[in-house]
């Protein structure tokens, strides 16, 4: 059998899991995208041309793959091949001049401030199970953190001293959010009443840690009786997090910080979301701004 090492693709993913700490869903795109080109290529990493990149970006638009699916996979190949010409196996990278296709930028969907705090205001409290719900959708929304984020917790990343929270994000990079005092209430009575000495902060009723699953499960439920003629998913809560913090006048760099963004780019989307809210705002305030041409 062929040693790991060996292996161009598991010797590129290994770099990236233990020298890069990426995510495991990371690595296993990475590497699902670079199976899939060297099964259409059929030729050796060595022998890869700028060419054989362009007939597989082609054959992706052939088959109707998403933009962004596309530059997926040739951010993947990019990367695979400046790993090894870096190690001087390949003299080299073929992909780096083939460009990215352009994306044209789908603005995030989100709950209204209204709509958000209906959601929550109707949760009930009064179980360990329903007190666990809430504080979960309540963190969710105070903190704007991934689902992934959420379910890693433990209870010590809770610092009710300084009423901040200590998340793990992407890449293993670390950064601590406030936490207002709703959502600190909420999890000092869920902690008390689950009676558990268990370190991860949201667990289950046998006292398992939850899941990203179970999390969407919750939302789904809450949202049963709600009338909201939107598609709402716990990443969703995280765009109104950010949107509204903008709206109220949050400046970008803050909710960089916030959101854990590596780059300010990926933020600017909300930018778009707010600007919207800023002209209808105009258009309705302004003493001439619902003046209508004849």
């Amino acid at each position: 059998m062929k040693d790991k090492s060996e292996d161009p693709i598991e010797a590129f993913l290994q770099y990236c899991e233990t020298e890069r700490g990426y995510s495991s869903h990371t690595v296993l795109s990475y590497r699902n995208d670079l199976e899939e080109f060297f099964r259409f290529t059929q030729h050796s990493y060595a022998c890869v041309s700028s060419l054989h990149i362009r007939e597989f970006i082609e054959h992706l638009y052939d088959i109707d793959r998403e933009r962004t699916t596309i530059n997926r996979k040739l951010s993947a190949l990019r990367r695979f091949f400046r790993f090894h010409l870096r190690e001087n196996h390949i003299k080299e990278n073929p992909a780096e001049k083939i460009t990215s296709a352009k994306v044209f930028k789908r603005l995030p969907d989100f709950l209204t401030i209204e709509e958000m705090s209906a959601l929550l205001d109707r949760c009930p409290e009064g179980t360990e199970k329903e007190l666990r719900d809430k504080a979960v959708l309540e963190l969710l929304y105070a903190t704007g953190m991934r689902v992934g984020e959420l379910v890693s917790l433990k209870t010590k990343d809770i610092r009710f001293d300084s009423a901040t929270v200590r998340i793990l994000g992407k890449g293993g990079k670390e950064r601590m959010v406030p936490l207002h005092e709703k959502a600190s209430n909420l999890i000092r009575r869920y902690l008390f009443l689950r009676g558990s000495d268990q370190k991860t902060l949201f667990l289950s009723i046998r006292k398992n840690p939850l899941h990203a699953r179970d999390i969407r499960r919750i939302l789904n439920n809450a949202l049963i009786d709600m009338a909201f003629a939107k598609h709402i998913t716990p990443h969703k809560i995280r765009h109104s997090f950010a949107t509204h913090l903008l709206e109220k006048g949050a400046d970008l760099r803050t909710v960089q910080e916030l959101l854990g963004h590596s780059s300010l780019s990926t933020t600017q989307i909300y930018t778009h979301v707010t600007m919207e809210n800023v002209k209808n705002v105009y258009q309705k305030c302004h003493p001439r701004g619902g003046e209508r041409k004849n």
